[in-house]
């Protein structure tokens, strides 16, 4: 491979690579959002009889006077409340008509910036392109996996076998969703290539390793993971099934603890399928479904080590990332191609990963969606204030106030004693005082008012910050699918690129799958 990518001259990215590395990660309006934290939205104010109240943050030092000065006009000159709604799903969907002209250019760029995300079985990206038989392949509408079950005997119906828990054990809509998508992307390969044995990273309860392993696919499956009560609850799974006779028949679920570093990873993609397999086996597909953080990365690395062994080469991967906000900042860029376009060496910080599982374009899709993103913002909401009032109290310093994770509450009020009891050490309302919000003198009505336009304003920011989730993602994406080509082209030793990676959305986000991108290398 000559140089430092993998790509030719006229290969077709899905977006123009130089203007997303600018936009996401050194624009300067992009930069002020990643560097926020809505936490401290509010602060505390000393009226002038002495007292303190909370109000919102001027300045810098908080995330209003981040947004240029059209936008906040724009903005608070929207006073109605059915008008203050419909603004911020309009923000939410991207829609920028009748928004300043900065504003449109703003989100203009985090749409096009990103990968579309539509659920469908043609790649949004391939490389090298794939042909017109597979691409036929993948065009075809899909019939769902139907797991083949023989008939129950009498005394198998007389034990009063609850036969759908046995099915469902555990196992969420969502989760079977994408276990039912990722299984037919696993048979679509299966068409192409034969496939025996498989390796699923990060398992946990073994969901999707136990779809594999039994008909129609009967893959033989080593599922590992690090936890020794995942796996412990996973084959508490699997003894309910096989009481209820849905217990692999040709194929085989093996549940191991392991390391889920590269060389972990690694060891037990050589080692599978077993010896007394060999050599009439094919290399095992590597399948990881939502690994978290570095665990894709892990597997990628291991993936393409594992390529480099002549025994191993010709093995398949279906990656499905999840939760780039855990991942190790320094991880990015993994590709010598991204890397070649930076101008700086580790331009990712743990702050631009924190926005990557935003994706405002999901929020309402479903009514159940909107209830989760009003109570969510109305939840941060909340937290700030405390924040500002913990600030007043002198608890604390440069906003290092360690608050525990607070459950949804239907109230002010309610939030605000939980929050006392969460706090390190615990704390009292004499300790921290409830404040007023707004320097006003009002009555309650009037409180109201300002705090309604708070959480307005607060919203407002927390979308268009959150805008930047998709194109970082999008980010990370592309270098992880450039990262693989480069590392399969190094192995083949040849700039012959003999495989394809492709990048498919296999999830329908509306079930609540919102990070739904696989890396495919078939």
């Amino acid at each position: 491979m000559s140089g430092s990518s993998a790509f030719d001259s006229a290969f077709q990215w899905p977006v123009d690579l130089k203007q997303l590395i600018h936009f996401a990660l050194y624009d300067t309006q992009a930069q002020l959002f990643v560097k926020s934290s809505c936490n401290t939205f509010f602060q505390p104010f000393k009226r002038s009889d002495g007292t303190f109240c909370v109000d919102r943050r001027v300045g810098l030092d908080g995330c209003w006077d981040r947004l240029p000065e059209a936008w906040r006009e724009y903005f608070e000159s929207v006073t109605g409340a059915d008008e203050r709604e419909a603004l911020l799903v309009r923000l939410s969907r991207g829609e920028a008509e009748g928004l300043p002209d900065s504003l449109n250019a703003y989100l203009t760029s985090c749409r096009t910036l990103s990968l579309d995300r539509t659920c469908s079985p043609v790649p949004v990206l391939s490389y090298p392109s794939a042909s017109s038989s597979s691409t036929r392949l993948a065009s075809q509408a899909r019939a769902p996996i139907s797991a083949i079950r023989r008939e129950r005997t009498e005394e198998e119906k007389l034990a009063k076998i609850n036969l759908k828990n046995a099915l469902q054990a555990g196992k969420s809509p969502k989760k079977e969703h994408e276990v039912d998508s990722l299984s037919q992307l696993v048979a679509d390969i299966q068409a192409e290539e034969r496939l025996t044995h498989c390796v699923d990273v990060g398992s946990g309860r073994a969901h999707l390793s136990r779809a594999l392993a039994c008909p129609p696919l009967d893959l033989h499956v080593l599922a590992i993971d690090w936890s020794s009560s995942q796996k412990a609850g996973a084959e508490r799974i699997d003894q309910l099934r096989a009481n209820a006779s849905l217990a692999p028949e040709k194929g085989s679920l093996t549940h191991e603890v392991s390391s889920l570093d590269a060389d972990g990873v690694q060891a037990a993609l050589e080692r599978w399928s077993p010896v007394e397999d060999r050599p009439t086996s094919p290399p095992a597909l590597l399948v990881a479904l939502h690994a978290c953080g570095d665990l894709t990365p892990n597997a990628m690395t291991a993936f393409v080590r594992a390529e480099k062994v002549s025994q191993y080469r010709g093995a398949r991967a279906i990656l499905v990332g999840c939760c780039y906000n855990m991942q190790t900042p320094s991880l990015f860029p993994l590709s010598r191609h991204f890397a070649s376009l930076l101008s700086t060496e580790h331009p990712m910080s743990r702050a631009h990963l924190r926005l990557t599982p935003q994706s405002p374009p999901t929020w309402h899709l479903t009514p159940e969606a909107t209830s989760a993103l009003y109570a969510s913002t109305l939840k941060l909401a909340y937290r700030a204030r405390f924040e500002a009032e913990m600030e007043a109290a002198g608890v604390g310093v440069n906003h290092e106030r360690r608050v525990g994770r607070i459950p949804e509450c239907r109230s002010w009020g309610e939030c605000r004693e939980r929050a006392l009891k969460k706090a390190e050490g615990g704390l009292t309302s004499a300790q921290v005082p409830a404040l007023r919000y707004g320097q006003g003198e009002e009555g309650e009505e009037a409180e109201a008012e300002r705090w309604a336009t708070a959480l307005f304003q607060l919203r407002v920011f927390w979308t268009l910050r959150s805008w930047l989730g998709p194109p970082l993602e999008t980010l990370c994406v592309l270098d992880r699918f450039a990262y693989l080509c480069e590392g399969l082209r190094d192995a083949a030793g040849s700039s012959e690129m003999r495989r394809r990676v492709e990048v498919v959305n296999i999830f329908d986000q509306a079930t609540g799958s919102l990070r739904n991108v696989a890396l495919v290398v078939r």
